[in-house]
């Protein structure tokens, strides 16, 4: 039996994959049309990386298809529940100047 946290962890492993082959072929995108890969590597040899890029994303798309939802960077993630732990709660007037009284004046002892 399969626990679903097991299955939570390992689409996680290979949507981090994924994700690492799309920015490979995005880099290479980035050098192509900067024309920057003719300062590290022959045409023929930039093809082969290309093609080899395309191709490692099709296999990583074919295990881990893209889910807008589920596939958020890690940053995001974190950030997403910093965010819900930090606020306030709906139901509890925060506090101004007005409301501290004497007992909280450190001058009157």
């Amino acid at each position: 039996m399969t626990n679903s946290g097991n299955a939570d962890q390992g689409r996680s492993v290979v949507v981090r994959w994924r994700m690492l082959a799309e920015r490979r072929l995005s880099h290479l995108v980035e050098l192509y049309e900067s024309g920057r890969w003719k300062l590290y590597h022959s045409e023929a040899e930039f093809l082969g990386l290309v093609k080899d890029a395309r191709a490692a994303l099709k296999a990583w798309e074919m295990l881990a298809p893209p889910d807008d939802v589920r596939d958020k960077p890690a940053e995001v993630a974190v950030a997403q529940q910093a965010e819900r732990m930090t606020l306030a709660s709906p139901f509890v007037a925060p506090l101004s100047a007005d409301d501290v009284g004497a007992e909280g004046d450190l001058r009157k002892s």
